[in-house]
C-alpha cells in the first residue's frame, strides 16, 4: 500500500493589520522636532539651577531698575542712564543680560562637560535639530520672562521716581517699543549664548566671550579714533540694542530697522558658526 504525502502550501501574504501596527508603533517613537523641543523644555524646567539663574536675572533687572530710578537726580545713580525716566527704569537689564547669556552658554557647555550631549545626539542624530530646539526653547522663554520683567521694572521705576521727574505710563510714546525692544535684545543675547556654548564647549570660555562682546568691546572701540570707532561702534550688539529699544536718540545710533538687522546678523553669524561646528566636529 502506498500513501500519498501532500504538502500544505505556505502563505507568503502579509497581514495588513500587523503592518499597520508596526507603522503606527514606529510613528509613535519617531524623533520629531516637536518632541525634541518638548524634551529641551523638560530638561530646563527640571534643573533647579536653571530656574534660579533665570529668576535671578529677572529680579536683577527689576531691582536695579527700581534702584536707579529712586536715585535719579541725587548724584549717586548711574549718570549715563539718567537721560530719561525710561532709561533709568530699564537700566538693570545691563546686568541681567550678561547673566542670561552666560546661562545660555552653560546650558550647552555643561552637557559637553558631563558627556550628556553624546547621549542626546545618540537619541536625536540630527544635530541641527538639537541646536534649533535649544535656541527655540531658551530664546522663547527668555523673551517672555524679559518682557514681563521689563514691564515690572518700568512700573516700579516710574513709581519710585523723585518729585520733579516726568513719569510715564505704558501708553506713553516710545514705552512699548522700549519694552519689546528690551525683550527682543535679551532673547537674542540668550540665543547667542547657546551658540557660543556649542562653539566653545566650555562655560568659562563662553563667559569670557560674553563679557568681551558686551562690555569690553564697546570700551575698546571708544578708544579708537572717531573715523574708525564710530562705524565699528554702530554694529556692536549693545549699540544695535539701543537702536531697537529706541530709548536714546543721537547721531551715533542706527535707525530702529537697521539696529534690528544688525542684531539679527549677530545671531545668525554665531548660531550659523555653531551649526557648521556641529556638522564637522565630534561630540
Amino acid at each position: 500500500m502506498t500513501s500519498t504525502l501532500t504538502a500544505t502550501p505556505i502563505s507568503l501574504t502579509t497581514d495588513p493589520t500587523t503592518n499597520q501596527l508596526h507603522e503606527s508603533d514606529a510613528a509613535a517613537h519617531r524623533v520629531t522636532f516637536g518632541r525634541i523641543v518638548s524634551s529641551e523644555w523638560f530638561k530646563f524646567r527640571t534643573v533647579r539651577s536653571n530656574v534660579v539663574a533665570l529668576g535671578s536675572a529677572a529680579a536683577a533687572a527689576i531691582g536695579f531698575g527700581a534702584l536707579f530710578a529712586s536715585l535719579a537726580g541725587s548724584g549717586d545713580g548711574p549718570g549715563r542712564l539718567a537721560q530719561s525716566s525710561l532709561s533709568l527704569s530699564l537700566g538693570g537689564f545691563q546686568l541681567s543680560q550678561i547673566i542670561i547669556a552666560i546661562l545660555g552658554v552653560a546650558l550647552v557647555a555643561g552637557e559637553y562637560q558631563t558627556g550628556l550631549i553624546r547621549t542626546w545626539f545618540g537619541a536625536a542624530p540630527d544635530r541641527l535639530r538639537v541646536l534649533a530646539a535649544k535656541t527655540t526653547v531658551y530664546g522663547g522663554l527668555v523673551f517672555v520672562v524679559s518682557l514681563v520683567a521689563a514691564a515690572l521694572a518700568f512700573l516700579a521705576g516710574q513709581a519710585l521716581l523723585p518729585a520733579g521727574w516726568v513719569t510715564l505710563s505704558l501708553g506713553s510714546e516710545g514705552v512699548l517699543q522700549a519694552l519689546l525692544g528690551t525683550a527682543v535684545y535679551t532673547a537674542a543675547i540668550g540665543v547667542m549664548g547657546v551658540g557660543l556654548g556649542f562653539l566653545l564647549r566650555s562655560t568659562a570660555a563662553g563667559a569670557g566671550a560674553v563679557v568681551s562682546m558686551l562690555m569690553i568691546a564697546p570700551l575698546m572701540v571708544s578708544l579708537l579714533p572717531a573715523s574708525i570707532g564710530d562705524p565699528l561702534g554702530k554694529v556692536l550688539p549693545s549699540n544695535a540694542a539701543s537702536a531697537v529699544q529706541g530709548i536714546e536718540s543721537n547721531s551715533e545710533l542706527l535707525s530702529t530697522g537697521w539696529g534690528l538687522t544688525v542684531l539679527l546678523a549677530w545671531v545668525i553669524a554665531i548660531v550659523g558658526a555653531a551649526a557648521i561646528s556641529l556638522k564637522h566636529r565630534d561630540a
